[in-house]
């Protein structure tokens, strides 16, 4: 019965305006450029292939070293 009173308080408008909330030194995410390293994504995969070729020339050369 005693409820408290938040209604009031929480009357606030459900979409909030980041543009101008933004400072003048900020840039809205929704528009910044996204410049990703390319060397990133082609490094791990670059170590993966090396990995592969240096097992299967270990394999080679054990396999032709049994014969």
């Amino acid at each position: 019965m005693n409820l408290p009173s938040v209604a009031a308080d929480e009357e606030r408008p459900i979409v909030i305006d980041t543009v101008h909330d933004l400072h003048a030194d900020h840039l809205d995410p929704q528009h910044q450029v996204v410049q990703q390293n390319l060397w990133v994504a082609l490094l791990p995969l670059a170590l993966i292939v090396f990995a592969i070729l240096i097992f299967g020339a270990a394999v080679w050369t054990i396999l032709a070293a049994a014969k």
